[in-house]
């Protein structure tokens, strides 16, 4: 997994609270993104760019943490591998 998607989860937790409310917010089963965040299960293109998606939206959303998260990039396709 890349640098901008750790970020990204790290991101997302930091909105949600915990890995499990932001699967459930994102709408995929918590074993399954966890699997995705450890590196177990492939995470295809689609699926990057929708969680760097939420993250970006989570950092904006969020003014306290955008300046304490590093940022995560505004094009995903270009940043998520495939």
């Amino acid at each position: 997994m890349n640098n901008e998607l750790e970020k990204a989860f790290a991101a997302l937790r930091k909105k949600y609270g915990t890995h499990c409310a932001a699967a459930e917010h994102l709408g995929i089963y918590r074993d399954h993104y966890r699997r995705l965040r450890n590196g177990r299960a492939n995470i295809p293109q689609r699926t990057a760019d929708y969680i760097l998606l939420k993250a970006k939206e989570a950092v904006e959303d969020m003014p306290d943490i955008s300046s304490t998260t590093p940022a995560i990039p505004h094009e995903p396709a270009q940043a998520a591998h495939p």
